[in-house]
Formats: C-alpha cells, structure tokens, sequence
C-alpha cells in the first residue's frame, strides 16, 4: 500500500508525519509484547496452586420477593465482619465463595424490603444452598401490595447500588409494565441522558453533553454495527423495549469494558426466558393502534402488533424465548433550516447577520418495521450457555416537498425559488448474534463469547423533482442586517407558470457495515484474611470489521432550460402534452390541487403550490425507462453522474485487539478498590477515491483508488473506588481515560481537487480522541428515602476531531493535492480537511438523581411514585480558525471559544407515577435547555437551541377477563417543537421541527 508523504500544518498540528515501515514494524511488535506480557503474568497468576489458599466453604442461593416469589436482581448480600460478600444476578442467584470455617451471620440488604439475617456454621469446603426471601416495607396496618412501577423503581435502585461502576438502569419491571415506544424513550428520563429525534421519534443518545458518536450502544455487551455510512453511531429506534430484560448507562468503566466511548456506554439485555408456568409455554401478545394529528398525514394509519412466546423445560435449565415486533409509525414532521451569514460593515463592534437562504419542507414520513429475538439458554451444572439473536428491518417512506427561497449562494446573488419533491425509500437492517458460554472450573470462573453483528442501509431508488423560478422578488433582501425571515417567506414569487423545471435526480445508495468479535474473561477469587479479599480478572479481545459505502447516481448535468438539454426536455414536453417552449415546462402540470399545507410553523412561514407526487414519480420513471436515450441524444439532461457516483464511495476494514488486568478488592463490607489497565489497539484500512474535477467531470471523473493503513495502539488505566461506612450512605470516586475513533468519512484516503482553487483533503493521521474522566458520586438510599444521589464529572478531553478550512499559496498546496499532478502556483488553495483539536476541552457538569415511592403513606397516596433529576453541564472549548492578513494573500492563526457542540446547559426530568390496584398512570416531564448546535468564529453565526419542555402520559388498566391489559400512550401532549436560534438573536430561529402529538391505545393479552 503506497505511504504519502505528508507535511506537517507546524500551528495546529493538524497533520502528523505518516510512520516509516520500520516504525511500523516497531509499533507492531511493541503491541504484541504488551499483550504476551498481560496474558502470561495473567496465566502464572491463575496456576497459583489452590494449596496455598485454604479450601473454604460457600453459600449460594435464590434471592426472591416473599410475596410473588420473582427473584430480585441487585440484593447486597454479604457475611458480617468480613470482606466477603455478592450480588444477585438478573435470575436472583448470589453466590459467596472461599468462605473460611466458622460462624457468621448473613445479611440480605434490598431497598424496599425488609433486610434480613441469618446466622450461619459453616465447615470447611461445605456447600451451603440458602435460598432467600425477602418481604417489603409496608405500613403494619396496611396489606403488603407493592405497586408494579414502584417494583420497577426498586429493582432500578438496586441494581444501581450493587453495580461496581456509576451506572443508571431501567429494569425489566419498569420496561414490561408501561413500556415506551423504543428503547431511545426509556432512556430520556435518566439523569444526564437527552436523546435527538427524527419526526418525533427518538432515535439517539446524548450522554453528558457528548455527542451520539462518542457513546457505545451493546446488545448483551456487544457494540452494534453502525447504521451510519459517516460515523460509528447507532441508530437505538430499531430496538422494542418490549424485548428487553433491562437497560444500563455506564458513566464510568472498568478494565474489562471497551473504552471507545466519551459519555457512557448503553447496554440493551434482550429478555431470557422467565418460565411463568414451568415445562410449559406462555404466550402474550400487544395489539395497538395510534393516531398523529398533523396535516397530511394518515392519521390513525400506525398500529403495533408484539406477539411472543416464552417457556423453561427439563427442570428449568432449558430456556426458549421467542418474540415479534410489526409495527408502522407515522412520523410525519414540518421542518425549516435557514442559512446566515455575517455583514461586515465599517463598525466592528456590530455583530450582524445577513440572510441567505431559506428552507422549508413538508415531509409525509412512514416507518414499517420488522423486529424479532429468539434467546435460548441452557443453565449447566456450573455454568450457563446463552444464544442471543435479534433482528431488525425498517423501511422508511418519505415525501419531502420543501421549498428552497435563495437569497445568494456564496458571493453571487442568487434571488431564485426552488420548488422540490424529494422521494426515499430506505431500507436498514440488523442482525445482532451472541452466543455466551460461562463456565466454573473449581473457583476458575471463565466467560467466552462470539458474536456477529451486521447493518446494511439501502436505498436504491430514491430521486428528486426540482423546479426554479428566478427572478422570485428576493434580491431586496442581499444586504439587509438583522431581517426576521419570516419577511422574507411571505415575500417571495409564488407563480407556478413562472416556474421551470430545472433538474432531476436518482440515486441508489448502499452502505453495510459488519463486526464478528471473539472474547476470553477468566475470574479467580483469593482470600487473603477474612477481612480482606479479592477477585482477579484478565481477558482478551479480538474484533474484526468491515465496512463499505457505494453510490450511483443519475442526474441533470445542466438544467432543463439549458438549450443544452433541449433535446431531453423537448421529449418530457412531448410526454407531458406540453406545446410550449420545451425549455420552460412549467410547475403548473404538476401541481396537487386536494393537498393542503395548512397552517406549518404556527403560520409563520408559508408554504404553496405543492407537487403530485404521481406526477412527478411518472416524469421520473418516463425518464429512467428512457435513460439510454436521453444518454445518447440529451446527455445534459440526464445521465449518470460519474463524478457522484465515484467521489464519496469507500470501503474498509477495521481490527481491534485488546487484553486486560484488573482487579476487585474488597476490605470489609466498607471499601471495594477496582484497578485495571486496558490494551486496546485499532488498525485501520481504508481505500477511498482521488480526483481531479474538470468540466467533463460529470460523464467521466479521472480519479484514482488509494488504500492507507494505520495504527492506534493505547494503554489505558481506570480505578474504582466504593466506601460504603453505612448501609445507607457509599461514595464512589473513579478515573479512567477513554477513547473516541475518527469517523469512517474522516479517515478515507480521499481527495478532490475541484477545478477551481479548492481542495477537499481526508486526513489519514488523525488520531482517536482521548478523554480522561473523573468522577464523584454520592449515594443515600433508605427504604423511606429512596434513593438519592448527587454526583459531578470532569472530562479532560484532547484531539477531538472537527472540520477545518485553511489557506496556502501556489505549490505549498503540493502535500495536499494529487501525487501526479502539480497545484497551480498562481492559485491560493482552500484547503477543507479534519483536524485533532491542538487544545484541551474541559467538559464538567453536576448531577443530581431522586427515586422513592410513598408507601409510608396511608392508602391510597401509597401508590404514589417519584423520580426526578437534574443534570448543568458546562464546558469550554477552544476553536481555531484562520483569518485573512492584511495582504489578502497569507493567513493569521486565530481561535475562539465556546462549548462542545451538543452541551446542554440544562436537562430536567420528573415523572410522577400512581398505582391503584389493576391501575397505572405515568405522567412524565422532560425540559432541556441552550443546547450548543453551530460552531463558528463569527459569533453571529453560533446556534443553540431554545428551551424544550415535552409532557408525556402513560396509563394501563387490568381488565377482568382473560388477563387482559388496557393501556395507552401520549406522547408531546403539549405539542412541543424542536428548536434552534441564532445565539446572539435567540428570536431568530435556524432550525424548527415540528411533528405534533402521537396518541397510542393498545390491548395486551397474557397466557
């Protein structure tokens, strides 16, 4: 594979000196070294012989809820006066091992409940099986009945508390009995957590100001192949919480997790079989139906149907579960963007904006999707082989009319009126297989897992319908400061027989991305004295991906009132009946007269004379089923787009090695100490397309396949720390440094030299961003309070990756442009490009986080329940920036400052729940506010959003017959629109969507 020389930007580092084959060599033996070197110290320390330790006796058990006898998940089970002690796991099942003879005394703590002990005698080597029972807090003039969302909460809190790092969960409990649209809502209502929607529908996950990118979302611990050709994200819609045993943010990481994430980690634990009925199966099934109010849209058009099957066999050990998900979803939105930029005038103190260009669209958008998970596990003597699969397909239909109002475009005036029906069919699949086998060989605990996981998007027939009107009344506006562009929508021409058919355009798009994994954890607990203890952990990683990306498009090369494209537009006016001049077919023949756009934005921007999407679907498939034609006679009116169809493809490889050690030490029941130190090292392969664009770029791109390989070995420490002096009090301190890899479309070895002196240039050296992490939190949980915790965060983080645009003269371009071609010396070429930012961000927030239920209260205020959290964040940035010299021909390095982009300023959630005998109600509130959401050194420019308060409710009512379950979802009761404006002006809006509310009411049947 060539290496390219390349020369270093001396100011902001923006580019690195490539490694020489020696180096490389070098680089590749020192990792390997590492990892022989943890796994043999690991492998002596677990031949240590047993003789050396004495053979000490174990408990192992049950925990369960007295009441309805479901296990417990999270119990704090521990022996007095010794560092030994264990949490139960998702069936219930603790286990206490190396236990030395003698007589103790075992509690069993779980908020809620009442805690219990049990004195025990125990010989050496025996084998103690204690199943537990636990029976709740309750008035002594009350019947015990604990309320299912108060269940819900318990099982939360006490997975929280049992965990070894800072976590927030959403149990099962919570999941199964009031279950949200997908697995994006139930996270939202958790401290720190905001997530990004798509037509109303939540599809990604913001943790602590950090963008989606840098969070790793797992299903049963395995990352997700990304369902994005650009970056590493993953997209959580395709996900029904209904398939789900629980869900688990990780603000901070041990050694054995994978560090490539910033904000947290995200992991989805698809449902095992619970076995309702032993050695039989049981059934349920969920039939819903919705209704969307907004305008053009099939309003009770949505439904979702959830069949599942579910049994445990042959004493319990063989588990079988099986569930479908079939819903459609109406996620029409009304949607407007704006374009600024700034007006230099001869005061610099003004901070003036000018308007460039207006966007508004009208987007009928549904979504039928197609999930399914089939679990089956086998419980061995001494371990447990799990089989997790998941699947799912979505296809996503949209009718984007929308409306382009230009005012310039770049220096020129533009002063035109684009109208444009935008139609995509896409398709995204995944499939997600895990299969886990855990072993006990004596105290030897050892976990394997293998797993694959694939996401492909397609979208092979998408295309768009453009027509122009020029002149459209807008030139007033070119100079105008400060203008509302509310102005600038009612003004604009609005005549369809002034309007011309200017281009069309298909496209057939295709990205896939595909991971196997295989890894190795071995665990071997010591006892050193009764009071002191621990559990040695080591593993390995291998993971191997690839990825790839292609495009073709057919296309307008001039417009079709070129005289160029005469002959192509003479036959669509000839298809069309059209008798006038064929370079001026008009919007008029195209127009849907029984569509209505209402009233979009609140009637603040207008929308008119919109397109029939049959008409325009038949000018499309006319000009397809013709495109030989049109090639040989009218090639400017439309052929395939050579320079589109080559210049953003790509295809690539990725592999991930990586090897821990770390440790858990426990003293006493009061301090756990966790150390670990992570290899992890990522080797990269990507080939990508270099070009030079011409005029007759469009019927043939001159380009070149170029394939770069890099490598980012890193060692990365973490600690824990958990004091717990009191069962009602722990403080929790952590470190770590964490890692974010450059995305796909970054690290591409791709050029394009336009014909004009600009040249966008991927930068092959960029290196992952690095994240150090500290953490504090503080933990009070009591079965009157709850759980309350208080927490805050810092995040020290370097190289983080950006866009960047900078200037050099004549044949200093040379590094940057196409190895066998000269840059011209008279130019002075924009080079556009990413860069690791050379200053470090400081990302730093608090955290706050309340859950109780009011069980002490007398009926029927008892079934009240109570979460509520807050989450400021702050952070600084530093951003550079080049600035033109005096001479107009050199450039001045220059930076400014402001948050990270996607830092909110504020994030309040509170939901209140009410349980009455077979009824449930959820009333939830979520407010976030001054989200940053544009970065730029004209401060006029900056965005951020306006504040976000959304009310949500949720209800179910048991019904006497066949155990049936009524239930119903609002969603955005009180219609709330996302929002961005100008930081300066926060009256003037960038961005607004607005998608209305949803309405939800379903049946839900168990057998």
């Amino acid at each position: 594979m060539p290496i390219i020389p390349i020369r270093i930007h001396k100011r902001f580092r923006c580019l690195s000196i490539p490694a020489t084959i020696g180096e490389n060599w070098r680089m590749h033996m020192k990792k390997r070294d590492i990892l022989f070197r943890i796994l043999l110290y690991t492998l002596l320390t677990f031949a240590i012989p047993g003789a050396l330790y004495a053979a000490g006796a174990q408990v192992m058990g049950v925990v369960s809820d007295k009441t309805d006898h479901e296990p417990l998940v999270g119990a704090n089970v521990y022996i007095e006066g010794t560092s030994l002690g264990s949490s139960s796991n998702m069936d219930g099942v603790y286990e206490i091992r190396n236990i030395p003879a003698g007589s103790y005394v075992l509690h069993v703590l779980f908020i809620g409940y009442k805690e219990i002990e049990k004195p025990l005698t125990l010989s050496e080597g025996q084998t103690l099986r204690l199943n537990l029972e636990l029976e709740p807090e309750a008035l002594e003039t009350e019947a015990i009945v604990v309320s299912v969302q108060a269940e819900g909460q318990m099982a939360a809190i006490n997975q929280q508390l049992s965990a070894q790092s800072i976590v927030n969960v959403v149990s099962a409990k919570q999941i199964r009995e009031l279950p949200d649209a997908n697995a994006a809502e139930s996270l939202r209502r958790l401290p720190g957590v905001s997530i990004t929607r798509e037509g109303g529908e939540g599809n990604k996950v913001v943790i602590r100001g950090m963008a989606p990118k840098y969070n790793a979302i797992t299903i049963d611990g395995i990352r997700m192949a990304s369902s994005n050709k650009d970056n590493r994200g993953a997209d959580l819609s395709m996900i029904s919480s209904t398939m789900l045993e629980g869900i688990e943010i990780s603000k901070t990481i041990t050694a054995d997790k994978d560090a490539d994430m910033l904000g947290g980690s995200v992991n989805f634990k698809i449902r095992e079989a619970r076995g309702r009925q032993p050695g039989r199966l049981s059934y349920d099934l969920t039939i819903q139906n919705g209704y969307v109010p907004l305008a053009n849209s099939n309003n009770f058009g949505t439904y979702k149907i959830t069949p599942g099957i579910e049994g445990r066999f042959f004493e319990d050990r063989f588990g079988v579960f099986i569930q479908a998900n079939i819903e459609k979803r109406n996620l029409t939105s009304n949607e407007f963007s704006a374009r600024y930029s700034s007006l230099f005038n001869s005061d610099p103190s003004r901070k003036d904006y000018k308007t460039d260009a207006l966007f508004l669209h009208n987007i009928p958008r549904e979504r039928q999707r197609y999930n399914g998970a089939l679990v089956l596990d086998y419980r061995l003597p001494n371990g447990k082989i799990n089989l997790s699969n998941f699947l799912s397909s979505s296809i996503t239909e949209t009718e984007d009319r929308n409306e382009t109002l230009l005012i310039r475009t770049g220096p020129q005036a533009a002063n035109q009126h684009l109208y444009s029906l935008d139609y995509s069919k896409n398709t995204l699949n995944l499939i997600h297989n895990v299969l886990n086998l855990e072993q006990k060989w004596g105290d030897l605990q050892t976990a394997l897992k293998m797993s694959h996981s694939y996401s492909e998007t397609k979208s092979p027939n998408d295309w768009s319908v453009v027509f122009f009107q020029s002149p459209a009344n807008l030139n007033q506006y070119e100079e105008k400061a400060n203008l509302d562009p509310a102005v600038i929508s009612r003004a604009v021409f609005n005549d369809p027989e002034a309007t011309r058919l200017n281009t069309v355009q298909t496209r057939d798009n295709f990205s896939s991305d595909r991971i196997y994994m295989t890894a190795l954890d071995m665990e071997y607990p010591f006892s050193f004295t009764p009071l002191i203890s621990a559990t040695l952990k080591a593993g390995l990683k291998y993971k191997k991906q690839k990825n790839s990306y292609r495009s073709e498009v057919y296309g307008t090369n001039a417009t079709f009132t070129s005289p160029s494209a005469r002959a192509g537009a003479q036959m669509v006016a000839d298809y069309f009946g059209w008798n006038g001049d064929p370079n001026a077919i008009p919007l008029s023949l195209f127009l849907d007269k029984n569509y209505n756009y209402k009233e979009p934005f609140n009637g603040d921007f207008r929308m008119s004379n919109p397109m029939d999407a049959d008409k325009a679907a038949a000018l499309v498939k006319f000009i397809q089923d013709n495109a030989d034609l049109f090639t040989e006679q009218s090639p400017e009116a439309f052929a395939r787009n050579n320079y589109l169809s080559t210049t953003n493809n790509y295809r690539g490889s990725e592999t991930t090695e990586a090897a821990y050690l770390m440790a858990v030490i426990q003293i006493g029941n009061q301090l756990e100490i966790i150390p670990g130190i992570r290899y992890q090292n990522l080797t990269t392969e990507y080939t990508g397309a270099r070009g030079q664009q011409t005029t007759f770029s469009y019927n043939f791109y001159n380009h070149t396949d170029t394939t770069v390989s890099r490598s980012h070995p890193f060692v990365l420490p973490s600690i824990n720390l958990k004091y717990k002096p009191v069962n009602w009090f722990d403080l929790r301190l952590a470190y770590s440094k964490t890692l974010a890899y450059p995305d796909f479309t970054a690290i591409i070895p791709r050029i394009d030299a336009y014909g004009s002196p600009v040249i966008e240039w991927n930068n092959t050296d960029l290196v992952p961003t690095q994240s150090e992490n500290y953490d504090i939190n503080f933990s009070f949980s009591e079965n009157t309070v709850g759980l309350l915790t208080l927490g805050a965060f810092l995040k020290r983080i370097r190289d983080v990756i950006y866009p960047w645009s900078f200037y050099v003269r004549g044949r200093d371009a040379q590094p940057y442009y196409l190895p066998e071609k000269k840059p011209n010396p008279r130019w002075r070429y924009n080079i556009r490009t990413y860069i690791n930012n050379p200053f470090i961000i400081d990302n730093w927030g608090i955290e706050a986080d309340w859950q109780t239920h009011f069980w002490y209260l007398p009926a029927p205020l008892n079934g009240l329940v109570l979460s509520v959290n807050y989450t400021h964040s702050f952070s600084r940035a530093r951003y550079p920036f080049q600035t033109p010299a005096a001479d107009g021909y050199t450039a001045i390095d220059s930076a400014y400052t402001d948050r990270l982009i996607y830092q909110p300023e504020d994030i309040f959630n509170m939901t209140i729940g009410y349980d009455y005998k077979d009824f449930s109600l959820r009333l939830s509130m979520l407010y976030t506010d001054d989200v940053f959401s544009y970065a730029t050194q004209n401060e006029q420019e900056r965005a951020n959003t306006a504040p976000y308060q959304r009310w949500d409710l949720s209800f179910k009512q048991g019904l006497p017959w066949f155990a049936l379950q009524l239930y119903g979802n609002l969603s955005n009761i009180n219609y709330s629109r996302d929002k961005s404006v100008l930081q300066l002006y926060p009256a003037t809006p960038t961005r607004i969507e607005e998608y209305g509310l949803t309405a939800e009411l379903g049946l839900r049947w168990n057998l």
